[in-house]
């Protein structure tokens, strides 16, 4: 804290001393009333002074349809009380979206967006009686494109600044004029929609190095239209603009238009051609002039590029990663803002200029705005950051003529650390609930935290994370080349023993494998995030496309029936080694109880097929048959024109607690899977599990998030006997489930056939059984009725009989698994292999990938043999 950068201001008079100190011209004044009047925007009246800049949340759909946060997040952007409210960066088109997320209007979700307008209208109405002025921006992200999450940069000159972040080469293409022409029509043709839509205006995004803005700075773009010239290098933004006011008379055009790009000529917008750091607003005021005479009434200033400098437009008390801090005091960085906007305003006093930059000043920014305004320097004081963390700080001063100081942004750069890495962007300290966990998850997969991490990899000679492996991966190879920034070379390790890694880093207990025997998880408690990292390298291979060579094919055939973990590992490496595989799966999608039945919070992800899809489409000589269901019509006869078989059916049939049921007694598995798929009906009142596994955490958090009011989870066992893992175990209690040790179901009540409640047992523990773990014995004397109308059975499971049918000469244990010859995964019957639940009973997912591995391997050596 001895940064003499840092806030340090406990009263006004402090911060107007270290001003005066600093020498920085920053009007201040306790009458704020200012704030609260009224002001003209056009034919408009905006309700008060102050603005909620486009903050971007990163929050639609993949068609860029406003979502759940989205909505939220505007809710209390208008229960908040600013007058106008400048609505984020919605992109024109789709390879112009800054990332798969963005907001996009167009004709198909058109609905959504007028419901939201509609939204923001009565909420504000409702809070604070009137309505906000409204405006959309409008955008093309240019060299900041990246919509499929990999970087698509589409730019307007070359900058030896700009190009040197994105690694684009000298010839890197430019966009043509023509691609320019005709993305003129589609800001007219957003512009029409978002009138359609409710909104009062529309910005022509002109800030911040996008495209229009990358435009204005286009000195080196030659013999172009659009190029050189200031007259060609503003013509976009003006003829679009043009064209808006003519043909969609009923909505205000404007823009956020950057005045100064702090960007060294010949590369940026508004700055002195001797020192970049110098405003020159001969042609940004020039621009303005023509703007006013198209018919703009407003405008909204910026200054500065946030993803190269962002301290030239605001300044951080804590600066992003990989980025300096300023070398001036940020006093002297909101001058210069306010004062490139003084001279806007005093050039066009009749234009509604808007301007920002207050953020850094905590709660003391009604008084500097309301300074700034009282001097006539700007029409509209903005926050952007400050409504992240502090949505209704425009409420607080009408109401309250103060700021909570607990509020206020802090300006920590947590929510432009979010977007770097790829989330849903917010306030992570004001909003952690909602914001805090986006961004630990996207800073464990951000490639300078990744490498961090690896560098605390010991290269110990006899790793303890590889014995606590069931895969046996190599993870201090794996860790050296991560470190070394080898991406590939680690994707190679990975998968030369885990086919699946990226869904095996997700669903994967660590904590008692890999990072569980991690030395620093004794020493520190605090282990080398080996799931972390091997996930950002997996996620990494499959946006990137990694490729290895093509396999020499061999004339073997080998049918798969299943696609769990077990299925798709032994496909993949037996097409990687040149085998033709034909995989057979009874429901319509790959995955098996990871895809269909494992509920998503627990795996951490929506998408379980994205890594699935990438294997199948990396191994060409993989065959996917879909809603081929063994059994019946399906029998290994079928199977012999096949040089071997591998079954990896898993289990899939519940074990019920009594041979008959009442009605409101449910498998955890049809649960679970009715829930996965979202047929589930909605539940209430109270819910018993029975079970200790997982599955039966699953069942009991699902059932939770469904409605059900009260959970109870009935074990017949101890805590230290539960199978389930801690880290389930964990979930479950913050999920407020309530867990019933030492308690024993023993049979059903029923009215009518429908179940009214449980006849339960206390119990105490015994000698082992044959599990190992100790019998529990029912307490004479000691039954009692839970009364509920729902049960959820998570004892265990078997296989089902018309598989058992269809198994025809298979020998079987005395636990009714498939029996195989020991330390093999051949079967009884020749050619006919196993493994993954149906052999071992159900473990981890990363034994069952571990087994499918082992197993190809294993059928490899045997049809060689056979071809001899």
């Amino acid at each position: 804290m001895s940064d003499p950068f840092l806030f340090s201001y406990k009263t006004l008079d402090d911060l107007k001393q270290d001003i005066e100190k600093q020498d920085a011209d920053i009007p201040l004044t306790e009458d704020i009333d200012i704030l609260k009047q009224p002001v003209q925007f056009g034919e408009y009246t905006v309700p008060n002074r102050m603005s909620i800049q486009p903050m971007e949340g990163c929050d639609g759909d993949p068609k860029g349809t406003p979502q759940e946060l989205t909505f939220r997040r505007y809710r209390r952007f208008a229960r908040g009380g600013a007058g106008l409210l400048w609505i984020e960066a919605t992109a024109v088109i789709p390879e112009g979206r800054a990332n798969p997320r963005q907001l996009m209007l167009h004709k198909e979700n058109h609905d959504t967006f007028v419901e939201l307008v509609e939204m923001i209208r009565t909420e504000s109405r409702q809070s604070s009686g009137y309505t906000p002025f409204l405006v959309l921006q409008m955008t093309h992200s240019g060299r900041y494109s990246k919509p499929e999450n990999l970087p698509a940069p589409l730019i307007a000159h070359h900058s030896k600044i700009l190009d040197k972040k994105h690694n684009l080469p000298p010839d890197y293409p430019l966009l043509t004029d023509e691609y320019l022409d005709r993305l003129q029509d589609r800001f007219i043709d957003m512009a029409v929609l978002a009138r359609d839509a409710g909104f009062n205006a529309v910005d022509i995004k002109s800030c911040h190095r996008y495209l229009i803005s990358e435009l204005h700075a286009s000195f080196t773009r030659e013999n172009s239209r659009y190029g050189g010239t200031f007259e060609n290098r503003t013509r976009f933004l003006r003829e679009t603009a043009e064209k808006i006011v003519d043909r969609v008379p009923d909505i205000e055009v404007t823009c956020r238009l950057n005045a100064f790009d702090g960007i060294e000529y010949p590369y940026g917008f508004g700055a002195n051609r001797e020192d970049k750091d110098i405003p020159d607003l001969t042609e940004p005021l020039e621009l303005i002039s023509r703007l006013g005479k198209i018919g703009f009434n407003g405008i909204n200033i910026s200054i500065g590029n946030p993803y190269s400098n962002p301290h030239v437009g605001r300044p951080y008390d804590y600066p992003i990663e990989g980025v300096e801090k300023p070398s001036q005091h940020p006093l002297k960085l909101i001058e210069r803002f306010i004062h490139v906007v003084r001279a806007i305003q005093t050039e066009h006093p009749d234009l509604c200029v808007i301007g920002g930059g207050y953020s850094w000043l905590r709660q003391f920014y009604p008084y500097a705005a309301a300074g700034v305004l009282s001097k006539g320097w700007a029409s509209i004081a903005g926050a952007g950051r400050n409504a992240f963390a502090y949505p209704d700080f425009a409420k607080d001063i009408i109401e309250k003529n103060v700021l909570d100081p607990l509020k206020v942004c802090v300006t920590c750069s947590s929510c432009t650390q979010i977007m770097r890495d790829g989330g849903r962007a917010g306030c992570v300290l004001k909003d952690e609930n909602v914001y805090g966990p986006i961004f630990r998850k996207g800073r464990r997969t951000a490639e300078d935290w990744v490498r961090d991490q690896a560098e605390r990899c010991r290269a110990c000679v006899e790793p303890t994370c590889r014995s606590g492996c069931p895969a046996c991966i190599d993870i201090p190879g794996f860790m050296k080349a991560v470190r070394e920034g080898r991406f590939q070379d680690a994707y190679a390790i990975l998968r030369r023993n885990n086919p699946l890694p990226e869904l095996c880093a997700l669903i994967c207990p660590v904590e008692e494998t890999c990072e569980g025997k991690c030395i620093h998880s004794i020493l520190e408690n605090d282990p080398v995030p080996i799931h972390d990292i091997q996930y950002f390298i997996a996620m990494l291979a499959r946006e990137h496309g990694f490729t290895f060579p093509a396999p020499e094919k061999i004339p073997f055939n080998v049918a798969v029936i299943g696609s769990g973990p077990s299925g798709l590992s032994c496909a993949a490496v037996l097409a990687r080694s040149g085998c033709s595989v034909d995989i057979f799966e009874k429901e319509d999608t790959l995955g098996g109880t990871v895809r269909n039945l494992i509920p998503e919070d627990r795996i951490g992800c929506t998408d379980v097929d994205a890594e699935i899809e990438y294997v199948i489409r990396n191994n060409p000589l993989i065959s996917v048959h879909t809603g081929k269901e063994f059994g019946e019509g399906f029998t290994l006869d079928d199977c012999k024109e096949f040089d071997a078989v591998f079954l990896a059916l898993g289990l899939g049939q519940g074990d019920p607690l009594l041979d008959s049921q009442p009605e409101g007694v449910v498998n955890a598995l049809d649960f679970l899977k009715k829930a996965k798929s979202g047929e589930a009906a909605a539940l209430h009142d109270t819910v018993s599990v029975i079970g200790g596994g997982n599955t039966a955490i699953d069942a009991a958090v699902t059932a939770k998030k469904a409605g059900a009011e009260d959970v109870y989870l009935f074990y017949r066992r101890s805590l230290k006997q539960m199978p389930a893992w801690q880290e389930e175990y964990n979930r479950a209690v913050a999920e407020g489930i309530h867990i019933m040790m030492l308690t024993q179901p023993v049979s059903y009540e029923e009215e009518n056939g429908i179940l009214a409640g449980i006849r339960l047992a206390r119990t105490r523990l015994g000698e082992a059984d044959g599990s190992g773990r100790r019998k529990p014995e029912i307490i004479p004397a000691s039954e009692y009725f839970f009364p509920c109308t729902c049960v959820i059975e998570a004892i265990g499971q078997k296989i089902p009989e018309n598989v058992l049918k269809a198994l025809k000469g298979i020998a079987y244990t005395d636990k009714k698994l498939i029996k195989t010859e020991p330390g093999s995964f051949q079967t009884s019957k020749e050619k006919v292999f196993a493994g993954g639940d149906i052999l071992n009973g159900g473990t981890t997912a990363v034994q069952g990938i571990d087994e499918g591995r082992r197993a190809a391997e294993e059928i490899l050596l045997f049809l060689q043999a056979r071809k001899k």
